[in-house]
């Protein structure tokens, strides 16, 4: 296993928490026309931490969640992460086909379909913003999408990541829909080898700010 002796200061962990929070507007706006709903995408965390924690905190081992994984290359590397808890999944359906909410209460190609999309459309807003917003080149794979346990899902992603280190980077965005309280979790998470090129770009920006 590599040593991970990833360093970054409060400043730089601000400032991609705003870069982040900008970035979440932007998919706010095209995710809301998608599901013909209000809906509103906030950054909860910015920070390296460890995956036990990021899995202790979700406490999604023993629920049944959708979840779709995108593949992130280019100068970051890594992956985006969406997950819905099932109930979640089928009110995007019902919004999606605007259907009373609760009419679907299956898993179904239906729903697999609608949560592909609407993680396409959120990934592909959120990756085209963070392009503009720091001048780098990110192309996002078409997602994959399952249906398994939480605790699964977290394993198999977090896998991927056992060779950097225990510790781990993510930026955590939740999904939020006042009226029929729909909620999701969107991770991002960039290998460690792409930071340097993330806190380039930050550094430039600090510096461009202070001037």
């Amino acid at each position: 296993m590599a040593e991970n002796n990833i360093q970054i200061d409060e400043k730089k962990l601000e400032y991609i928490r705003i870069i982040s929070q900008m970035s979440a507007e932007s998919a706010s706006i095209v995710i809301s026309k998608w599901l013909k709903k209000e809906i509103t995408l906030n950054v909860l965390n910015v920070n390296l931490t460890t995956i036990e924690d990021i899995s202790a905190g979700m406490k999604l081992d023993e629920e049944i969640v959708f979840a779709a994984a995108t593949s992130l290359n280019g100068d970051i590397r890594g992956h985006f992460l969406f997950i819905f808890k099932l109930e979640d999944a089928f009110k995007m359906v019902d919004m999606v086909l605007k259907r009373p909410i609760g009419t679907t209460c299956e898993t179904d190609e239906v729903v697999q379909s609608v949560v592909l999309e609407t993680c396409n459309i959120v990934g592909s807003s959120f990756s085209n913003s963070l392009v503009n917003l720091l001048m780098i080149k990110l192309l996002p794979s078409a997602p994959v999408v399952c249906c398994d346990m939480g605790g699964a899902v977290l394993a198999n992603v977090f896998s991927e990541y056992a060779e950097y280190g225990d510790n781990l980077f993510f930026i955590d965005t939740e999904y939020l829909q006042a009226d029929t309280k729909i909620s999701g979790y969107f991770f991002i998470l960039p290998t460690p080898d792409s930071l340097p090129v993330m806190l380039k770009s930050m550094a430039n920006g600090i510096d461009g700010d202070s001037k």
